[in-house]
Formats: C-alpha cells, sequence, structure tokens
C-alpha cells in the first residue's frame, strides 16, 4: 500500500548557505552558548528566512513554484558582522550591521509575487533579517560582535519543514539563481 501524500506542506523561502558557511555558523553559535546557554540549531537546519509560508495545501504548490520563478534579483555578498539576541523569543542570532540593499529587493520582490499570486504568508513583522544560531538562550551580558563571516548568496530557495520525536527536519524543494 502506497503512502497517503498529505494534504498541505509546511514551507518557507530561505537564503540557505553553503555547508561551510552552516559549519562556521553553528561553530559561533556553540561558542555563544558557553555565555548564554540555550540549545545550538544543528548545522544542516541554519538559514536566513525569507518568507513564511506555513501549511500549503498541495495544490497549491505549482502556483508558488510559478510565482517564484518570476523573481529577477541579482546576486549578491553578505557580511555577517553581528549577533543579537531576542529576549521575548530567547533567541540568539546573527546579522548584519547593515543589510544588503540586493537582500531588501529580493526580499520585496518575493512579497510582491506572492501577494500577486494570491499566495498566503506571514508578513505580520518586519522583515529583520538573521539566522537564528540559538533557542532557549539567556543571555545576561552584551554580545561582542564576532569576526565577520561572509556569504555569497548565489540563489535563493524553497524549504519543506518536517517535524517529528527528533526534532525539526529541513528538506530543500526547488532552487532559483540569483543573477
Amino acid at each position: 500500500m502506497a503512502d497517503k501524500q498529505p494534504a498541505t506542506l509546511r514551507v518557507f523561502f530561505a537564503l540557505w548557505p553553503d555547508r561551510a558557511l552552516q559549519t562556521a555558523l553553528h561553530r559561533l553559535g556553540s561558542r555563544l552558548s558557553a555565555d548564554c546557554g540555550g540549545h545550538a540549531m544543528r548545522p544542516e537546519t541554519l538559514h536566513l528566512t525569507l518568507a513564511f509560508i506555513g501549511a500549503l495545501p498541495v495544490y497549491q504548490l505549482q502556483q508558488l513554484y510559478a510565482a517564484a520563478a518570476q523573481i529577477s534579483s541579482p546576486a549578491f555578498d553578505w557580511q555577517i558582522d553581528r549577533v543579537g539576541y531576542w529576549c521575548r523569543n530567547q533567541i540568539l542570532w546573527a546579522g548584519t550591521s547593515q543589510p544588503p540593499a540586493a537582500l531588501t529587493s529580493l526580499t520585496s520582490r518575493l512579497h510582491a509575487a506572492l501577494n500577486d499570486a494570491g499566495l498566503a504568508f506571514d508578513d505580520s513583522k518586519p522583515f529583520a533579517p538573521h539566522i537564528t544560531l540559538l533557542r532557549k538562550a539567556r543571555c545576561e551580558q552584551p554580545i561582542p560582535p564576532p569576526r565577520a563571516l561572509y556569504w555569497q548568496v548565489r540563489e535563493f530557495v524553497l524549504v519543506q519543514s518536517e517535524t517529528t520525536a527528533e526534532g525539526t527536519n529541513y528538506r530543500v524543494m526547488r532552487r532559483w539563481p540569483l543573477m
């Protein structure tokens, strides 16, 4: 008997670092957990969310692919030179002191394409580009800036999120190049 396909998929658009950058970000998070505690994100789960879709009916997947395919945006370099902490969410994150204009433009174009296609996504909060390093952290001291990491952003991806007894797993479903 074949496995029944789910009626919905939990998905989001993201920037997905290569393995070397994921490893460097994980090391940074592990170092910071000595002072802040918390649970370090697994290296293979580190990413920057561009648009969280949530539960998408499977029948809308092709519509989502078509909306993303309309995006024309330049590739860019991103300097990760800042670490921050959100007390309310207990999240320690890595980001930038100056988001690249191309990142802001990519996000705006993606959000516009999703709106034009009539696809719902969570845009309730202003876009704050970050990569979650630690969850359930408690940082009581100021966090010094890290040694800068550099990311050559050449694509964006659609990711499926699956929650299991072992935790959350991410699977890149499709990739779109940046020119």
